[in-house]
């Protein structure tokens, strides 16, 4: 009788145990299945805080300081990188030429620049051959018109071009050039790349 009692005493605390076990073991698992997710939680945080672009203060000159905003171009940037690449565009001799089209270039969309590129080079040797200057300046105040997809700037200068010290044209010339947002990289930091340019000459009095 005394052995029997004892086999159920064994009995019923290796059943406790077991179910303390289980209990245990469920609650580890619990733990574990928490610990994950929040861990998951925690590196997409991170990664996203780390991705996203950061408001900086900047101080863009001597008149003024403000606040750029990631993603956000300023009007007045995007006028300024138009007219800076036409310039540069638009005013070299025969032994800046290859630079400063290479400049330009650099700024172009792919699109553009497989349409334009072996008209480019042969301008670029005309110029190198004849010994052709060009000279531009603005007569007018940029126009910014923007949409959804894209910045339209117009610009209206005088264009003279000269070979060696003779004169050989001068006309007034209006640019539209259209130009789109890009991801910003060492090479072209604006986060802008020139999609389209289209000139047309202005009739004077």
């Amino acid at each position: 009788m005394i052995e029997k009692n004892s086999l159920r005493i064994k009995r019923i605390g290796f059943v406790e145990k077991w179910a303390r076990a289980e209990e245990t073991s469920a609650f580890l698992g619990l733990t574990l299945y928490a610990t994950i997710a929040f861990s998951i939680i925690l590196l997409v945080t991170v990664f996203k805080l780390s991705t996203r672009p950061q408001a900086i203060y900047y101080i863009p000159g001597a008149q003024e300081a403000g606040i750029a905003y990631p993603n956000r171009i300023d009007k007045k940037v995007i006028a300024s990188f138009a007219s800076n690449w036409l310039l540069n565009r638009n005013n070299f001799t025969p032994t800046t030429v290859k630079d400063t089209y290479e400049r330009a270039m650099r700024y172009m969309a792919p699109e553009l620049l497989s349409r334009t590129k072996a008209g480019l080079e042969d301008e670029m040797s005309r110029v190198t051959r004849d010994s052709i200057s060009s000279l531009f300046s603005f007569k007018e105040e940029p126009e910014l018109l923007e949409s959804a997809a894209e910045y339209k700037v117009t610009l209206i200068g005088e264009k003279a071009l000269y070979m060696g010290k003779e004169r050989l044209d001068a006309r007034v010339l209006r640019y539209t050039i259209t130009l789109k947002k890009t991801a910003p990289i060492e090479n072209n930091p604006y986060g802008l790349v020139i999609a389209g340019v289209k000139q047309e000459e202005v009739a004077t009095k």
